[in-house]
């Protein structure tokens, strides 16, 4: 009976998008829950209002606030998990026999309390339960960044593609507005009038391409990022021995990421010389 009550309680926290055990629930307005990062990349776009991935009832939010009974359930049970692994005949210590319940961060390995004694005094030792919930709250804060980090690359993109149309326009209008002065100020000057629209040309050209090539960098970020995101979501929801040991290298690479966003540009034209015109 306590068994089968104990599937029943893990049934009811699991996700009903990726059917792992939550990680930072979420609930809508309609009342389901998912893990934050489930719901996020369940979007198709960033414009409200926003769909429930189960019943398709719309949000006006988008912002959800983090269900704390659901996320005291789930630690909950991440824990007795936890204290089953660590129970495990796998899990003591080949040396002493104990049970290596001490976690050094620095080595990212276990530790009996015996060789935790005799280990390097300058490392970082800790119980395992507490190191775990530590990892999993710096991977939720950095699962939170590259979340931001998406939104403000999405932002960038569509000022981008503002920016090609304003430019193009631009363009347009600056060409109209050389010819205008070459008819009021020099009628004759005809070859000079159409080096400079065909200088303003190229230099236009020249800009529209690295417009066009800066999207197609912030494109390119928007992939990675969300990839790196997918791998923080998935890395959450594995058990705490696996999250303790495998999830420094996603972070330092998510760092790394967030370093080298496309910046968005400012385009300009050069200021050429037209003769007889000062100002």
């Amino acid at each position: 009976m306590e068994s089968d009550m104990s599937q029943a309680f893990q049934e009811e926290l699991k996700c009903l998008i990726c059917l792992s055990t939550l990680t930072d629930p979420v609930t809508m307005s309609c009342g389901h829950s998912f893990c934050r990062a489930c719901l996020h990349l369940s979007w198709e776009d960033f414009q409200l209002p926003i769909h429930c991935p189960m019943c398709r009832e719309p949000s006006q939010q988008k912002d959800f606030r983090t269900n704390m009974v659901l996320e005291k359930l789930v630690s909950i049970a991440r824990q007795e998990s936890l204290r089953r692994d660590l129970s495990s005949e796998e899990h003591k210590c080949v040396t002493h026999g104990e049970t290596r319940r001490i976690f050094c961060a620095d080595k990212r390995i276990y530790l009996c309390p015996l060789c935790s004694d005799s280990h390097d005094r300058g490392h970082t030792h800790c119980p395992v339960e507490a190191a775990a919930e530590d990892q999993m709250e710096s991977l939720l804060k950095q699962m939170a960044r590259v979340w931001e980090k998406i939104q403000d690359n999405q932002e960038n993109i569509e000022a981008e593609k503002r920016t090609v149309t304003l430019w193009k326009d631009y363009l347009t209008l600056r060409e109209d507005m050389v010819r205008a002065e070459y008819r009021k100020l020099h009628p004759v000057l005809g070859v000079e009038e159409e080096q400079h629209i065909e200088s303003l040309r190229n230099e236009g050209q020249c800009v529209l391409e690295k417009l066009r090539k800066s999207e197609a960098l912030m494109l390119q970020d928007s992939r990675q990022l969300r990839e790196i995101y997918q791998e923080l979501m998935e890395m959450s929801q594995e058990p705490y021995m696996v999250l303790l040991q495998g999830s420094d290298d996603i972070l330092g690479r998510s760092e790394s990421m967030q370093l080298h966003m496309a910046p968005t540009m400012k385009p300009e034209l050069s200021a050429l010389p037209i003769t007889g015109l000062t100002e």
